[in-house]
């Protein structure tokens, strides 16, 4: 049996979620709530580091910021959505700019599965990735 097929409902055991934010306090704050609900987190704080992560490790799921120094949130989303190994990964934004989210709505790719404007809470993150991981809650 899966670990995801014995988990107890609503847990996030078996789930490989990368969480990317240059904001490290939002990082280990996003983290720990996952863990605690069972999943495997692993950490990018770059959208290069991001896409490294998502390439070698191949999450379930991936939070995204959209406002990163460097590569922005916005050129990852469209670049992992046009990469053939990359493409079907769902990306969760999760950005303290909700102006930006034009950015991500406007190009010509496959829309993230969510979308969560910071600041977070516990329930709406754990209720917004169960809901794209298809989790029962």
């Amino acid at each position: 049996v899966a670990a995801a097929d014995a988990a107890p409902r609503g847990s996030l055991d078996g789930y490989t979620i990368l969480v990317t934010d240059d904001e490290p306090d939002f990082v280990t704050f996003a983290s720990a709530i996952l863990e605690d609900h069972g999943a495997r987190v692993l950490q990018a704080h770059s959208g290069e580091e991001a896409m490294e992560t998502a390439r070698r490790e191949m999450p379930d799921l991936m939070t995204l910021d959209l406002s990163m120094p460097g590569t922005s949130g916005s050129e990852v989303f469209e670049r992992m959505r046009r990469d053939p190994e990359l493409g079907q990964l769902p990306i969760f934004i999760i950005t303290g700019q909700p102006e930006l989210r034009r950015l991500i709505y406007d190009r010509d790719v496959r829309s993230p599965e969510g979308y969560l404007d910071k600041p977070i809470t516990e329930q709406g993150l754990l209720f917004n990735i169960r809901k794209a991981l298809n989790v029962p809650h």
